[in-house]
């Protein structure tokens, strides 16, 4: 795996930093979704954990979780799982596209 990783940087201007900068951001929105879950699932009172995972994955965030507001009232578990999902889901489009815009262009060779 990591031979393929290091064969792609290789052939890319920006090298592993185009690899390294996105990965590392998908890690960190991925840990701190872990971590709010667990507070939430394991609290009796999380407060406003929550606003962490909002703050890593914005500005994306901000019109997912408008977005999931039109839906309107429904059950708690409903509204924590379309938090949970849009949130997470919008830093991960954003490592995506930091991917593309970190990555640069192909080397000859």
């Amino acid at each position: 795996m990591f031979t393929h990783l290091s064969a792609a940087a290789a052939r890319r201007r920006s090298g592993r930093l185009g690899i390294v900068l996105p990965g590392g951001y998908a890690a960190l929105v991925i840990a701190v979704t872990l971590v709010v879950a667990a507070v939430g699932l394991f609290s009796d009172d999380p407060g406003f954990v929550g606003i962490w995972l909002a703050l890593v994955s914005a500005p994306l965030s901000i019109p997912a979780l408008w977005l999931t507001d039109l839906l309107g009232e429904v059950s708690q578990p409903v509204d924590q799982a379309l938090f949970f999902l849009s949130t997470t889901g919008a830093g991960l489009a954003q490592a995506w596209l930091l991917r593309l815009l970190v990555r640069g262009r192909r080397t000859d060779g």
